[in-house]
C-alpha cells in the first residue's frame, strides 16, 4: 500500500501538471525509487548514482521496469555527519516535500530546469516515488516512466546477437540503439558528493538500422551502424534482430542498455531503456 506521504507527493506532482494542462500520472510500483531514496538517506548523499554504482535506468530495469524512466532526486536537511545534527532544524516531512517540489518547479535554474521538464513531460504515464526521512533530513526520488511498450520477447544478447520484440501503443517504430556503461563499481559518500550527480545514457556503441529494400543500399551510415538481420513491423507489433558482436567484443563486459524510439507526429518518444548486464 502506498504511504500517505507518497500519495501527497503524487498530488503535488499532478497539481503542477494540471496547471500546464497535462494529464495526471498514476502511482507506479517500481521499487527502484524507494531503494535509491533509502540509499541516499542511509549514506548521506544526493546523486542519481547509487553506492552500488548503478545509474537510474539500470536500477529501474533490475526493479522489473520495461519502459523508459526519467528520475528526479532531492535531499533536504543534515548530511554532514561531522556536524552536530542539533544545529539543523527539525523537519516536517510533508512541508519538506512541498518545498522540494516547489524548488524543482520554480528554482531549478542551476539544473537547467531538468527537474521541472521531467515533471511536465507530457508523455509520462506513471511515477514511482521513494521517500526516506527522520526528524532532521529527508530524501526524495521521483522516477517517471511511460507505458507505451509491451515486450513479447524481452531484449536478449546471445553470443553477440541482440533480439527483442514487442507491441507499441503510440507512433511507429523509428530506431533502436545500444549504449554501453562499464560494470558498476561501489561508490562511497565522498565519491557521490564529489562526482557527477546527473546522469545520461552511456556511450552509444551500435545504431540498429533496418535492411534496405532489395536492390537498394545505404550510401551513408553512422560509423556505429549495424544493419538488422531481421526488422519486422506489423501494425503495432515489432521484432528486431541484429548482430552486434563487434561492438560487444570491442567494449567487453558492462551494462548494455537497449533504447527504442518511436515517432508520433513530430515527437520522438523513447519506448524503453532496458539494461542488459554482460559479465
Amino acid at each position: 500500500m502506498p504511504t500517505p506521504l507518497a500519495l501527497y507527493m503524487l498530488e503535488l506532482i499532478n497539481n503542477d501538471r494540471a496547471q500546464f494542462g497535462l494529464d495526471p500520472v498514476v502511482l507506479g510500483n517500481n521499487p527502484a525509487a524507494q531503494i535509491h531514496a533509502q540509499d541516499m538517506f542511509d549514506n548521506y548523499y544526493l546523486s542519481h548514482w547509487g553506492t552500488d554504482g548503478l545509474k537510474p535506468y539500470a536500477r529501474y530495469t533490475l526493479g522489473g521496469g520495461m519502459n523508459y524512466e526519467q528520475e528526479n532526486s532531492a535531499y533536504s536537511g543534515w548530511y554532514d555527519r561531522s556536524v552536530d545534527p542539533g544545529s539543523y532544524a527539525t523537519i516536517v516531512p510533508a512541508e519538506e516535500l512541498q518545498q522540494l517540489e516547489y524548488q524543482m518547479m520554480y528554482g531549478d535554474a542551476d539544473s537547467n530546469w531538468g527537474h521541472r521538464d521531467n515533471i511536465l513531460n507530457k508523455w509520462h504515464k506513471k511515477v514511482s516515488i521513494g521517500i526516506a526521512f527522520d526528524s532532521r533530513r529527508l530524501t526524495l526520488v521521483q522516477q517517471f516512466e511511460g507505458e507505451y511498450n509491451e515486450f513479447t520477447g524481452m531484449p536478449v544478447l546471445d553470443n553477440g546477437v541482440l533480439s527483442l520484440s514487442g507491441r507499441i501503443t503510440v507512433g511507429e517504430l523509428d530506431s533502436v540503439a545500444l549504449f554501453f556503461d562499464p560494470l558498476p563499481q561501489p561508490l562511497n559518500q565522498s565519491d557521490l558528493l564529489n562526482g557527477p550527480k546527473s546522469y545520461s545514457l552511456g556511450t552509444r556503441v551500435a545504431t540498429i538500422v533496418s535492411p534496405p529494400p532489395p536492390g537498394y543500399y545505404y550510401s551513408r551510415l553512422p560509423a556505429d551502424a549495424v544493419q538488422a538481420s531481421s526488422w519486422n513491423i506489423s501494425g503495432g507489433a515489432f521484432s528486431v534482430r541484429a548482430d552486434v558482436k563487434t561492438a560487444v567484443d570491442r567494449h567487453g563486459p558492462g551494462v548494455y542498455t537497449v533504447v527504442v524510439w518511436t515517432k508520433s507526429g513530430t515527437d520522438y518518444v523513447i519506448l524503453t531503456n532496458y539494461s542488459l548486464f554482460v559479465r
